[in-house]
């Protein structure tokens, strides 16, 4: 039994792992002698493929079987990794899984992996997606309901690290175990947001002109440790992409197509992003104009000294007028 698990949804990978124990060693699971887990990121190891391979050539003598899980798999040098692989091509009889963050399916380990083995993805949920993840992870994982505010509340406070997620939740029900429901209250009482919010957030009120949003959303930014260079920047990227949408549908092209043209994804863009509204709402003289104050505000705020109130202020006023 040969597994891999690629992805960065650390969440799921951990359940899968679970079962995989189970799988292979059923009531042995819990049996310490019975499993072996390697750690590619161990600066003691000098080859992480020929500890590998000696972990799942050796039984135990207290245990009747192994299983060999094998952490951060993606940091196995180069060497270990080509020397894994030519030990793979032959199919070995063990219980192997290698927890990868990432592995390109260009590689030779990936295509011997998927040749003998099972190769598992695991993605992290996008932004947008992560309040239905927590909605729907929660009451599998903790048999608990949970409140639409509260699963919105983590996913705006922690972001996509499902792992994260889950440990906040579990510290959650460690204080408050007899709680029948977890609700925004209770959440937002226990968990301090922790995540950083990247500037393409504001894209969406900033493109819908929604000064209450905007205003809220960069003021978290700012006052979080964001940089308001990257948010000019992240701004002025997406008003140039609205204007080319604008003149590429003036010209009778499908927004589909117009979204294609411009190198963006059409139902984020199109669709989520809602980029007809935004065009209209803003209309070609002013999105120029705030494309124009976005170049001398990034060179502004790279030339001389701005507190985060006057940089505040003044990416401000390019909505609140």
């Amino acid at each position: 039994m040969i597994v891999a698990l690629i992805g960065k949804d650390q969440f799921s990978k951990d359940q899968q792992v679970e079962q995989f124990l189970q799988d292979a060693l059923g009531e042995n699971k819990d049996d310490p002698l019975s499993k072996q887990v390697v750690f590619a990121t161990d600066t003691n190891i000098s080859s992480v493929a020929n500890v590998i391979m000696e972990c799942c050539g050796t039984v135990s003598m207290f245990a009747p079987e192994q299983a060999v899980v094998v952490r951060n798999a993606e940091a196995m040098k180069a060497d270990d990794s080509k020397t894994l692989a030519r030990w793979l091509k032959d199919a070995p009889e063990c219980k192997l899984l290698l927890d990868f963050g990432e592995l390109k399916a260009s590689t030779e380990l990936y295509k011997v992996l998927a040749k003998v083995g099972k190769v598992e993805k695991y993605e992290e949920p996008k932004q947008y997606n992560m309040q239905k993840w927590i909605a729907t992870m929660v009451p599998a994982h903790f048999k608990k309901p949970i409140e639409p505010a509260a699963s919105q509340y983590l996913a705006d406070a922690l972001g996509t690290n499902t792992k994260l997620v889950s440990e906040e939740l579990e510290k959650v029900l460690l204080y408050q175990p007899d709680c029948t429901k977890i609700t925004y209250d209770l959440v937002k009482l226990l968990i301090m947001p922790q995540r950083e919010i990247p500037p393409y957030e504001l894209q969406n009120f900033f493109g819908m002109r929604d000064a209450n949003g905007y205003t809220k959303k960069l003021h978290e930014i700012l006052y979080g440790g964001g940089d308001a260079i990257q948010v000019v920047n992240s701004l002025y990227k997406h008003a140039v992409d609205l204007l080319n949408f604008m003149s590429l549908t003036a010209k009778g092209m499908s927004q589909a197509e117009a979204a294609q043209a411009i190198g963006k994804n059409e139902y984020v863009f199109v669709k989520q992003g809602n980029a007809a509204a935004c065009c209209t709402r803003w209309g070609k003289a002013n999105l120029c104009r705030a494309i124009r104050r976005l170049a001398d505000l990034s060179y502004e705020f790279k030339s001389s000294s701005w507190t985060v109130i006057s940089q505040e202020l003044a990416l401000a006023a390019l909505v609140v007028r």
